[in-house]
């Protein structure tokens, strides 16, 4: 490399041409702007005659004058002459106020003090600063600070050029990459820039890792430029050229001060390591923040050159986001169309500038067809690099790049599916290999591991699949997805979506179609066992065919004889998957010019197999459903199908297509639909589509309607044409109310010919959709009259009260409520009270708020007749006869009953006659009946009650307890726990009916601990009974332990219980229940009680080494603010370790959890374990990282930490005793290695 004798000599050597150009250069870059060279002729090296040879103009306006020379001998004069022609303004036509400069550039060092002076002295007498810059200030500057002018102007490297300032690493990256120029505008990185700013408090060494293409080194530079430290500091980029960088540091870096690094693609530079270790110099004077970039795939190369010096943090930098480049087309450009948002977003994958590009086409001329074809807009960006760049004048270079296009990415090991097209193109697998690598070299294409390839940017890898396989048809793609379509199907799909998606012409579909169609027919011929799914794939390029083969396949598939009455539809709707090929086909004919006929063999298809009913049904919402593009076709689809489906239901006697109907009219007829579309990367997009009028949606909507009132003709079919009729409405926007109108007189026909108003539930149907309509305000309830006019509509809207409203709060809605029920039932006789009761049994089946509205309306109103006893006996036995229309809780009601009559004249009206609810009320008569006067015989009548087992059909029910037996006890002192025995016994038919009598018991809302352990003083082992019998019922029943412990304390063989109870569950389900196993640690014997389980669980679970690590982590994972509880944990452990280190299966159970703990007690229970037991066999059986772990998004950081750890316990191993014992942990840590590699792999072909 030179130095500055030999910048010297190199300067001398030039001619005035070329040091001209130097000095012009040279200027420029020291701060003066807008050059003018009249002394230079353009495009040459040689000068002009003319004063001044250059001048610029300054910010204030004024001119700066340069003047040149190579002369050697009488330097003086010239000098002198030149400077008294710069001052003639005869010459110069510019007066000596408007010049504030005038600078002279020499090759000479013979200029004397004295010459210098009188100069200088000549310019001042002017009032003009002079500035002379000579061969030594020239050569000084040159070496320390233009390292770019010394091999652009001299020939000759200072440097290797790896370290360059800002602005020349813009230049040269701007000029060597195929990639957009660096020096945009700022955009949408303002959180990350704070990220950097905010990770630079914490640590020297800042890393950004990303994909290719999104503005990592943008960002990166904007912050090297515009830190709040930037003016404080040397600012330095540094990009690998390839060779060592070690000098050029320590020409750089050469004193101690303020140092900003900025390193570019990190992983490419030689000698990154001598880069980092400035940052530990802080000793010596260097205070150095290093700002690094590195690609996802080499992130962790990055992380282990940078880990083994200083601390870091990463940031990790994203594409720009759909939304993202949502924002950036509205906030730039004002693009607020979501159709225009999705082309665009589609076109840009991510890459905010060519985002931009297309916003701006479209914006220029208002329509989103100008961008339905990328072609033009990828050809701006990539062309002309692609034309400036030899390397795609090499026909196998372009191949090799098609390929990877096609493919997205690519294992190296495994190319055997497209070897015979690269041969039958030229190239073997070395030459492909190594044209690959060529690729990489330029930043194409990323390989991992020198296993995974990958496009470094996906527009670019867009760009070059249509450029080979259409443009220069270096490839024959039918070949191309012939070759690979058994082996790498969805990516197969993928590209020939591509190049039909974002070039949309028609030149490029004819020839796709064309190559489509020309490997359909060798398929065919071939009879391949891919035929069916290459048309599953391409149908919508050959859809008559399609629907041959279809038709064919649906002619000669069995027929299936299915009762759809046994159809769980309800059940089936949560599971919205279609599986069956030929149904998803015609799906896919919805939004073809084939739809009726595809319509045809539908409707064919489902008559034959009514089995998949479901999958016809999600088929229909999924395929035929309404969405955005129903709108630009006036619901094409819509009307077909629906014209399809009336004519195959031959006037509706086809009973499966009526039921198909009636389930997907609901849909159909809503006025807002929410459809999701599948998007880029696993996304997907929730339209909100407001339905508005068209003669599309009148068509549609008349279709339905009049098939509705033809099925309500039919009595088996009125019952769901109700449903469909009640789930009228849901979310209406303004803009839908013609279409609300333009239903209205087909749902008033409907109503009135089939849903008389004689009956309540036709009532509360028309009710309900008026209430739609009067929510839009259309007010239709003349229309309705006659249904509102109805005795029994009136008592429903008594009982149900008013509707809560914002403006009166509740307690007053409900005040207002008891109010009006008071008044009605005040004024009523038994016979009007009774019609209360009717309506109740009137009403069908409502929603559960609904229900529990008109239940706590009849409770007010039999409150309110309370104090009348022969009206509230006579209306209690009336609610019985009617069987308690909607089942309010009897034990109020049976309490109201004994403070009227006996208690058998209570007994009489509860036991007379059968109804669903007599148990339930049986039950309130013990619960309820006064203590003062139970008698022997009602004891008696308790234990036959709670004997009967007319429960075991119970399935819902109110809480019940078993505190009242406790009032029994003055006749038998055990009636409490022989009625307990008799509960328990029913676990055998009906674990239900058990829980609800004790769940209450072991609540400490309810009871506390010591209260319960008091109820069974005399029958402890009841209580463990009871207990474990509610655990088997619910795995939460007490969840936190509190019953447990203190049942324990009192009954210690209760814990044999709970080990049998944890020894049956032995799966991993424990930690949901970590609160109650942690309990035992409050007691002073918690040692022994833990080590009672830990052997238990090892001896009887199945599989112990799966089920018993699941259990000791719900004990000993830490929890937030438990010192307490750690140090019990610790003491657990430690004793554990003590006494069993060499228990093969129970170390591993216990040090699969150790694994997970933080790496300071790990390390000590290692090292505990090693001073109990040396054996090495046993040591490499112990987990030293978890055996079971979960990730998101990458397993790397997880595998990191993990060698991370296993490398902090190397220095505790050193010695010839230690050797074997370290060589297991390093086999370990290289496997992790292994394992990193091969996951970096992954991620690269999975994108």
């Amino acid at each position: 490399m030179a130095n500055i004798e030999s910048i010297k000599q190199k300067i001398l050597q030039l001619d005035a041409g070329s040091f001209q150009n130097l000095c012009d250069s040279y200027l420029y870059k020291i701060g003066y702007p807008n050059i003018v060279s009249l002394g230079g002729e353009a495009g040459t090296r040689k000068t002009t005659p003319g004063t001044p040879d250059t001048y610029f103009i300054a910010s204030n306006g004024k001119y700066i004058f340069v003047e040149y020379t190579t002369q050697k001998p009488s330097l003086f004069a010239k000098i002198k002459d030149d400077l008294e022609k710069c001052l003639d303004t005869s010459k110069t036509g510019i007066s000596h106020d408007k010049i504030a400069e005038i600078i002279y550039c020499h090759t000479s060092s013979n200029l004397t003090p004295s010459q210098d002076s009188e100069i200088k002295a000549l310019c001042e007498d002017a009032g003009i600063k002079l500035t002379i810059i000579g061969i030594d200030k020239l050569a000084e500057d040159i070496y320390l600070f233009h390292h770019i002018l010394s091999r652009d102007f001299l020939g000759i490297s200072i440097s290797t050029d790896q370290i360059q300032s800002c602005d020349d690493f813009i230049i040269r990256y701007n000029s060597n990459r195929m990639a957009a120029p660096i020096d945009t505008k700022f955009l949408f990185r303002e959180k990350e820039f704070e990220d950097i700013k905010n990770a630079f408090l914490k640590v020297d060494v800042v890393i950004l890792n990303g994909a290719a293409g999104t503005g990592k080194t943008r960002l990166a530079l904007h912050y090297a430029k515009n830190h709040p430290d930037a003016s404080n500091e040397k600012v330095y980029c540094i990009h690998s050229n390839a060779l060592p960088i070690y000098e050029d540091l320590k020409l750089f870096i050469d004193s101690p001060g303020n140092y900003f690094l900025f390193i570019d693609d990190a992983n490419q530079l030689s000698g990154l390591q001598h880069i980092i270790r400035y940052v530990t110099m802080k000793q010596e004077g260097y205070n150095v923040k290093i700002l690094i970039t590195v690609r996802d795939y080499a992130l962790q190369k990055v992380i282990n050159d940078v880990r083994e010096i200083t601390s870091f943090e990463t940031i990790n930098i994203n594409v720009f986001t759909d939304d993202e480049i949502k924002k950036l087309l509205e906030t730039s450009l004002g693009i607020l169309n979501q159709d225009y948002h999705e082309r665009i977003i589609r076109i840009a994958e991510g890459n905010a500038r060519i985002a931009i590009l297309a916003g701006k086409v479209a914006c220029e001329s208002d329509r989103l067809d100008s961008i339905s074809d990328a072609s033009q807009l990828y050809e701006d960006y990539y062309g002309s690099s692609l034309g400036d760049n030899q390397l795609f004048a090499n026909k196998h270079i372009c191949i090799t790049a098609g390929i990877v296009a096609f493919l997205e990415a690519i294992h190296l090991d495994h190319i055997d599916a497209f070897l015979p097209t690269l041969q039958e193109k030229g190239l073997n697998r070395d030459e492909f290999i190594e044209n690959i690598y060529t690729l990489h070299e330029q930043e194409i294409v990323d390989i991992c591991n020198d296993k995974a390839v990958r496009f470094s940017e996906q527009c670019l890898s867009n760009y070059l699949l249509k450029y080979v396989f259409f443009d220069k048809k270096l490839i024959s793609l039918s070949k191309m997805i012939k070759a690979c379509f058994r082996s790498y199907r969805e990516r197969t799909i993928s590209s020939v979506n591509t190049l039909l998606n974002i070039f949309r012409n028609e030149t490029l579909f004819n020839f796709v179609e064309k190559e489509i169609k020309i490997l359909w027919d060798e398929l065919s011929a071939e009879k391949s066992s891919v035929f069916f799914e290459f048309i599953k794939a391409f149908f919508r390029i050959n859809p008559t065919a399609t629907l041959l083969i279809l038709q064919n396949k649906i002619e000669f598939e069995e027929g299936v004889i299915c009762d759809w009455r046994d159809i769980d539809t309800e059940k089936g709707k949560n599971y919205q998957k279609i599986t069956n090929d030929i149904i998803s086909i015609l799906g896919g004919f919805a939004d073809m010019a084939d739809l009726p006929t595809a319509c045809d063999l539908f409707f064919l298809y489902y008559l034959k197999r009514p089995d998949l009913y479901m999958e016809f049904y999600h088929a229909i919402n999924q395929y035929f459903g309404i969405d955005k593009d129903s709108i630009c076709y006036d619901f094409y689809t819509q009307i077909t199908f629906f014209e399809k489906m009336r004519e195959y239901s031959d006037d509706w006697k086809q009973e499966s297509v009526a039921f198909l109907f009636l389930e997907i009219a609901k849909e159909f007829l809503k006025l807002h639909f929410t459809p999701i579309k599948g998007g880029r990367k696993n996304t997907f997009t929730m339209y909100q589509i407001p339905l508005t009028i068209s003669k599309g949606v009148q068509k549609y909507r008349k279709l339905i309607w009049e098939s509705l009132s033809s099925l309500c003709e039919i009595e088996k079919y009125r019952e769901k044409a109700r449903k469909v009729l009640s789930s009228y409405g849901g979310t209406i926007e303004n803009i839908s109310i013609p279409v609300l109108q333009f239903d209205l007189k087909y749902i008033n026909s409907i109503l009135k010919a089939n849903f008389p108003p004689d009956r309540l539930e036709n009532c509360l149907l028309v009710n309900r959709i008026v209430h739609v309509f009067n929510y839009m305000s259309l007010l239709c309830e003349s229309l309705f009259a006659e249904y509102f006019e109805g005795e029994n509509l009136q008592l429903y809207f008594l009982l149900k009260g008013p509707d809560y409203k914002k403006e009166v709060g509740y307690k007053e809605c409900v005040e207002l409520k008891r109010q009006s029920i008071d008044q009605y039932v005040s004024n009523c006789d038994l016979e009007m009270f009774k019609r209360l009761i009717d309506t109740c049994s009137d009403i069908p089946e409502l929603d559960s708020h609904t229900s529990w509205e008109i239940r706590e309306g009849l409770g007010i109103a039999f409150d309110a007749i309370s104090l009348k006893r022969d009206y509230y006996v006579e209306a209690i036995k009336y609610y019985i006869e009617k069987d308690t229309p909607n089942n309010l809780p009897p034990n109020h009601l049976v309490g109201i009953l004994f403070s009227l009559l006996s208690d058998s004249e209570v007994y009489q009206i509860i036991t007379n006659g059968e109804y669903s609810q007599k148990n339930t009320w049986l039950y309130a008569y013990y619960h309820e009946l006064p203590p003062e006067l139970i008698t022997e015989n009602h004891l008696c009548g308790l234990y036959d009650f709670l004997k009967d087992t007319s429960d075991r059909d119970i399935t819902s029910s109110s809480m019940r307890d078993v505190d009242f037996l406790e009032k029994y006890n003055i006749i038998d002192g055990q009636a409490l726990i022989k009625g307990c025995k008799i509960i328990i016994a029913k676990m055998g038919y009906s674990p239900f009916i058990v829980s609800i009598y004790f769940d209450l018991l072991f609540n400490e809302c309810h009871n506390t601990p010591q209260e319960v352990i008091a109820k069974f003083n005399c029958n402890l082992e009841l209580l463990e009974e009871i207990y474990c019998a509610m655990l088997s019922y619910d795995n939460y029943h007490d969840y936190n332990g509190q019953f447990l412990k203190e049942i324990y304390l009192v009954r210690p063989s209760i814990l044999d219980k709970y080990i049998g109870y944890l020894i049956n569950k032995n799966n991993c389900s424990f930690n949901d229940q970590q609160e109650r196993h942690r309990c035992f640690f409050d007691l002073d014997d918690f040692i022994e009680i833990y080590n009672k389980i830990f052997d238990q669980l090892i001896r009887n679970c199945q599989f112990a080494s799966l089920s018993v690590p699941c259990f000791l982590e719900s004990i000993l994972l830490p929890i937030q603010n438990g010192q307490n509880l750690l140090e019990r944990q610790d003491e657990w452990i430690r004793q554990c370790i003590q006494l069993s280190s060499h228990n093969e299966t129970k170390m591993y159970c216990l040090f699969s959890v150790i694994s997970k703990l933080e790496i300071e007690r790990k390390k000590e229970y290692i090292m505990l374990f090693l001073e109990n037991n040396l054996l090495l066999e046993d040591f490499e059986r112990i987990p030293l990282t978890p055996t079971s772990c979960s990730w998101s998004d990458s397993a790397i950081p997880m595998y990191s930490a993990w060698i991370e750890f296993l490398e902090s316990l190397l220095p505790s191993f050193i010695g010839l005793k230690w050797i074997k014992h370290k060589n297991h942990i390093e086999t370990q840590i290289g496997y992790l290695k292994k394992q990193i590699e091969s996951e970096q792999i992954n991620e690269i072909l999975r994108g």
